[in-house]
């Protein structure tokens, strides 16, 4: 006997949404393994995203420290000029540091000894035009770490205590 149920039309292929592939396609240009390609890890419009100098050093470099027992949060955005901008647990930062500062923070060598593994360990990077330097806690005694630190110790303070970024 017949069957009186309409026949219904074969299954389409599963289709992958061109949003799906595009975003693959931006993973796998980043590079593989955990690898920077630069300034591209840092998605352009972002605040603090550096931006390139084609006569020197990043003309702004990002500061990033999160996490610790206290919970930072802070994110700063130092010019090549040396304005810094940016937030911290303690509020909003609109200050200045000494064009030395600057200098260090867009172009000194990141340390080479690896950060502390741990738990409620602080994580501080500085990105830059070459990309993120991961320094740990900043603990570091290197120009990059200690410049880093006195930054971001220094944002914490009320403005009238500041003595590095005024």
């Amino acid at each position: 006997m017949p069957s009186t149920r309409p026949s219904l039309p074969p299954p389409r292929p599963a289709t992958v949404p061109a949003a799906a592939l595009l975003a693959l396609a931006g993973v796998l240009a980043a590079g593989a393994c955990g690898q920077s390609t630069g300034p591209a890890a840092t998605p352009a419009g972002t605040p603090g995203a550096p931006t390139a100098s084609p006569s020197g050093p990043a003309s702004a470099t990002a500061l990033d420290r999160t996490g610790g027992v206290s919970g930072f949060a802070d994110r700063l955005t130092v010019a090549a000029d040396g304005h810094v901008t940016g937030t911290t647990r303690s509020g909003s930062v609109d200050c200045r540091v000494p064009a030395t500062a600057a200098t260090t923070l867009a172009s000194a060598p990141a340390p080479t000894v690896p950060p502390a593994a741990g738990t409620d360990r602080m994580t501080v990077t500085v990105t830059r035009d070459e990309g993120p330097a991961d320094l740990g806690e900043a603990q570091g005694s290197d120009p990059l770490s200690t410049t880093a630190r006195q930054l971001l110790d220094d944002v914490q303070l009320p403005t009238a205590r500041r003595t590095v970024c005024r």
